[in-house]
């Protein structure tokens, strides 16, 4: 199958931002996820059985539901989803709420394609009206609609009363012509033309919309959407960042998990022969940044390299995006750093013992005395080696800023150091948070000048500044400004 070249698609929508006022609308499943997001609700059901019971009786529905929508029956597609309707009659809407966002977070965060959420990106460059348009629940689609930053939704709505369930669906159903409907309804609402707006799916169920639409575009279609986009020539996108593991990946996650191994084998050995501790970290850090990132199919591209050039002891920060930073890590800085990091990862059973080795200061973050952590660090800077940090804490799925903390700035004006920022681009895409295969990926990274202490105003303005200045090399906001709570479209 021949699909559009993605890049210039994305290309394109840049050159015509703001021309005409339009809402790109995006179904869920196969389209901006890879696979279904009903099987991960009845994985979360079927996992929280015990706890609420009174779902079992839904999950044969939902795995009919499922086979039905692979298969593309419409008037079987209703009559399934009123049957799992009349099964959740007496639930509260809390218990699906809460399966949807453990379905998001357990499997569902590592599933969305890092293709669709450039696009949804570039459209809302292009100052389009956002929508997730899609046959499944509010309770699937809201907590991705959230993360992607859209601001609204036409879903499968079920009748609500005291806050249960009656066992009713909301008519019109949001598949098919329903869909048409609601998208109707959104362009009205934002005065727009359905000619004038942009449709993404990758179902044949949805030919009434992308009919009527004036850019349907075709996304990893069915065999019969793929027939009918070649004859009315519509753009096809082929997705293949998620979604089913090809062998490379699987090949290259393994050989990397063994590289991790074979470096903490080493560091014991080296351990056991007498080797100088420093001596032996940065052995084992060169061996995992280089032998490890060589597997694992990461290419780099860096700007400002010479920023880290002869800035030694330093404090390096960077953005947490993925389980990959170490070995990206490992390769840039080479030498005499050790790490800070949250103190479950020594019990890791893959990493704990490589960190150990290379001398990382562990933090529990729910200690309030920090005292000791503090001196440790201090340790570090004094003796000629340099300091890593992650001020965010945390990873987000999509790379969007966590809010900065200020330890690492307040370490850097205590021992007289300077902070080198680190900007990590793109480690996600070789693999996100939530996912276990990697993907081969050139790493974007840019190193910011250092800032010396003599330059430093307070050190929360100076955590705010260079916050700030990864938010907008990433072109993203930080998450505490992301939009929080999601309006879903009447």
């Amino acid at each position: 199958m021949a699909y559009a070249n993605f890049e210039a698609h994305l290309d394109g929508l840049e050159r015509g931002a703001g021309e005409t006022p339009a809402v790109a609308f995006f179904d869920l499943d196969g389209t901006l996820i890879a696979g279904y997001s009903i099987i991960a609700m009845a994985w979360e059901t079927a996992r929280h059985g015990a706890r609420h019971g009174e779902l079992k009786q839904s999950l044969k529905v939902m795995r009919d539901l499922v086979r039905q929508r692979t298969r593309g029956s419409g008037g079987n597609y209703h009559r399934l989803v009123r049957r799992l309707t009349r099964s959740l009659a007496g639930i509260s809407e809390q218990t699906l709420s809460e399966l949807g966002e453990r379905a998001y977070h357990n499997t569902l965060a590592r599933s969305l394609f890092r293709e669709a959420i450039a696009l949804v990106e570039a459209h809302r460059a292009a100052g389009h009206h956002l929508v997730i348009v899609s046959a499944a629940s509010q309770y699937q689609v809201e907590p991705i609609a959230r993360v992607l930053g859209i601001e609204a939704i036409c879903c499968t709505r079920l009748e609500v009363l005291d806050g249960h369930f009656t066992g009713k669906v909301i008519t019109p159903m949001c598949y098919g012509e329903g869909k048409t409907l609601a998208a109707r309804r959104i362009a009205r609402q934002q005065g727009v033309k359905l000619r004038d707006c942009w449709f993404y799916t990758d179902s044949s169920a949805d030919l009434p919309l992308l009919k009527e639409v004036g850019h349907p575009v075709a996304v990893n279609p069915s065999d019969r959407l793929a027939a009918h986009a070649r004859a009315e020539q519509w753009p096809q996108l082929g997705f293949a960042s998620r979604g089913k593991p090809n062998l490379e990946s699987l090949l290259r996650t393994v050989l990397t998990l063994e590289t991790v191994a074979a470096t903490t084998l080493a560091g014991v050995l080296g351990q056991r022969l007498g080797f100088k501790p420093f001596g032996k970290a940065n052995k084992l850090t060169q061996l995992l940044g280089d032998v490890g990132s060589g597997f694992a199919g990461l290419d780099f591209e860096v700007e400002g390299m010479d920023h880290l050039l002869g800035v030694r002891p330093a404090i390096f920060t960077f953005n947490h995006q993925s389980l990959l930073d170490s070995l990206v890590l490992a390769h840039l800085l080479r030498r005499d750093v050790v790490p800070l990091v949250k103190k479950e990862m020594a019990g890791n059973p893959l990493i704990g013992p490589l960190l150990q080795q290379a001398g990382t200061i562990f933090v529990d973050r729910d200690d309030k005395d920090q005292a000791a952590v503090l001196q440790s660090a201090l340790d570090v800077l004094h003796s000629g080696r340099s300091l890593l940090i992650a001020p965010e804490g945390t990873r987000s799925t999509l790379g969007n800023i966590q809010p900065f903390k200020a330890g690492a700035f307040f370490l850097a004006k205590k021992a007289k150091v300077p902070v080198v920022p680190i900007v990590l681009h793109n480690v996600k895409d070789a693999l996100p948070k939530g996912g276990y295969l990697i993907r081969p990926a050139t790493i974007r990274i840019t190193i910011l000048p250092p800032v010396y202490p003599e330059n430093m105003g307070s050190v929360r303005q100076t955590c705010h500044a260079i916050e700030s200045q990864y938010c907008e090399l990433l072109g993203k906001s930080s998450v505490a400004a992301l939009p929080q709570p999601l309006r879903a479209a009447s």
